[in-house]
This record gives C-alpha cells, sequence and structure tokens, in this order.
C-alpha cells in the first residue's frame, strides 16, 4: 500500500497534468476560432472578387455582345449569356 507522501505525490502530478492538459485544450480552442475567423474573412475577399469578375463580364458582354465577351475573354459563350441573365434578373428584383 502506497504512503501517504507517495499519494499526496501523485495527486500533484495528476493535477498538474490535468492543468496543462486543461491549458492545451484552451490554446486549439483559441486557435480553431481564429482559424475560423480568418477563413471567413478570406471566404468573404474570394466572393467579393468573383462578383467583380462576373460584374465585369456582364459589362463586357453589355457592351460589346456576349459572343466577342467570350472569345476576348476565353470563356464559354454559355457562362457568359448565364451570367448576364443573372445579373438582368438580379437588376429586375
Amino acid at each position: 500500500m502506497p504512503s501517504r507522501p507517495q499519494v499526496r505525490d501523485a495527486q500533484r502530478i495528476l493535477a498538474a497534468l490535468d492543468a496543462a492538459h486543461g491549458r492545451a485544450v484552451a490554446r486549439l480552442r483559441q486557435a480553431e476560432q481564429r482559424r475560423d475567423e480568418v477563413l471567413a474573412d478570406q471566404e468573404r475577399q474570394v466572393a467579393a472578387a468573383r462578383a467583380e469578375v462576373e460584374q465585369a463580364v456582364v459589362a463586357m458582354a453589355n457592351d460589346v455582345g456576349a459572343d466577342l465577351a467570350a472569345q476576348l475573354l476565353t470563356l464559354d459563350v454559355r457562362d457568359v449569356r448565364r451570367l448576364v441573365r443573372t445579373a438582368t434578373k438580379e437588376a429586375v428584383a
């Protein structure tokens, strides 16, 4: 049977290990939260840039026609027409 000092030492070791684990878990949660915030911000930036590109394609198609815009931008004419239709629907709504 272990002596009282051995039990106390074991309890101190367990408490220290538990505290270290708790700190590590807290750091992990904080890092995950920061990552989620950064990813959300990057997703917003990508969506804004994508919308800007689509608006530029629509503007070109409206000025020079979908066929020429598709050819100049090396896009499929169906994609250009789809963007124009979508932009027209959004403008009406």
